[in-house]
């Protein structure tokens, strides 16, 4: 990794521990627009990757048959176009 790179990696977990979106979210100064989103678009794919694994582990279509959260909402689905009516998000497994 370069050494700019490793710089605003070390910068936004400082950040991102402060508990200050705001401050997570700008850009630092005197930093390039574009390695500062690369830096932050890997780490948010290797974020959410890791909830997703860790998710998958326990909901399976049995334990899991709609995505919910929790028994009082439910995830449904509508692009506006081909889905105009939003139509309930099956569980872990079914696409």
């Amino acid at each position: 990794m370069p050494e700019g790179s490793h710089q605003l990696l070390k910068q936004a977990e400082a950040t991102l521990r402060s508990g200050n979106l705001r401050q997570t979210l700008m850009l630092p100064e005197r930093e390039d627009f574009s390695e500062w989103i690369a830096v932050n678009t890997v780490d948010f794919f290797n974020l959410i990757n890791m909830l997703y694994g860790t998710i998958t582990e326990f909901c399976t279509e049995a334990s899991c048959p709609v995505r919910s959260a929790g028994p009082r909402y439910e995830y449904h689905w509508e692009n506006g176009t081909n889905i105009k009516k939003p139509i309930k998000c099956l569980g872990s497994g079914s696409a």
